[in-house]
């Protein structure tokens, strides 16, 4: 069993990449997705789910003991059978309710389930660190442009996670191949999803694997991404890697980040008829 902590530094979309993993994980393996965002939740609200119980009567239940089998007697179910503890709509409610729940969040590992975590964006301060420090993996949503990069890169320089395994999410269209942005940096891209708003709306009413959802772009690309992340045991895991044979990568300095990405971004935009590697030309991925 695994706990895999969701964010972003700069893009939206960990909530839409976490239900699209918990809807698409794998048949054999349980799963429980916690919406840990500082910000508040909006799972409850879009699923059509009352507000409690969740986040909230679980801090109110810990006050009692921590427990993380505690867990269970919060969550709601979605369709698919995935089990999910949601977020308070309101800002105040879930920073209050996360600051109880503080000691709990790095016992997570000894639930018997995959745990993913919906971490929102993170900040400063954010409560939701702790859930990030604690976690055997860590997945950050990024899209492929350089303002995006950028953010991404100066956080992991200032905020090391030491012993935790790192991977990124692209979502949507940019100037650059996975290649690219994994060297610039220095951690994987584990899978890029499509920008597919109706797809990501359709999965609060139904289960990917309804008719209508099961050949989608957005539910194929997850359902790859979910089969491969519950069979490994973090999300930068490779499959018959030497670590003794390969030196450990480093995040390129910012500046180096910088001319790297603007330097293939300028070659891109000077080839006519260029294209973004899904298909996009580069002046259409800011609109």
């Amino acid at each position: 069993m695994s706990v895999l902590a969701l964010a972003a530094v700069r893009s939206c979309g960990v909530t839409t990449l976490a239900l699209s993993l918990a809807t698409t994980w794998p048949d054999d393996r349980r799963v429980l997705l916690a919406e840990f965002d500082p910000a508040g939740g909006t799972l409850a609200a879009a699923l059509g789910w009352p507000p409690e119980p969740g986040v909230v009567s679980l801090a109110a239940a810990a006050r009692r003991g921590g427990d993380p089998d505690l867990i269970w007697g919060h969550c709601q179910s979605l369709e698919g059978g995935a089990s999910v503890l949601a977020g308070p709509a309101s800002a105040e409610q879930a920073r209050h309710a996360l600051g109880i729940l503080a000691g709990l969040m790095g016992r997570l590992g000894e639930i018997d389930a995959d745990v993913l975590i919906d971490c929102g964006r993170l900040e400063s301060g954010s409560l939701s660190l702790g859930a990030v420090a604690g976690a055997d993996g860590v997945v950050l949503v990024a899209r492929p442009q350089l303002p995006d990069l950028h953010a991404l890169a100066t956080w992991t320089e200032d905020n090391p996670v030491d012993g935790v395994n790192l991977g990124v999410v692209l979502v949507g269209d940019g100037p650059y191949s996975d290649n690219e942005v994994g060297d610039a940096l220095g951690m994987e891209v584990l899978a890029r999803l499509p920008w597919d708003p109706g797809a990501a709306a359709a999965l609060v009413g139904a289960p990917a694997s309804a008719r209508q959802l099961r050949v989608a772009p957005l539910v194929r690309a997850a359902r790859s991404l979910a089969g491969r992340l519950g069979a490994e045991s973090g999300p930068a895991s490779r499959e018959g890697h030497d670590e003794a044979a390969e030196p450990e990568q480093s995040l390129p300095k910012r500046g180096q980040l910088s001319r790297v990405l603007r330097t293939r971004a300028a070659r891109v935009r000077s080839e006519p008829g260029a294209q973004s590697p899904n298909g996009t030309k580069p002046e259409a991925m800011s609109q």
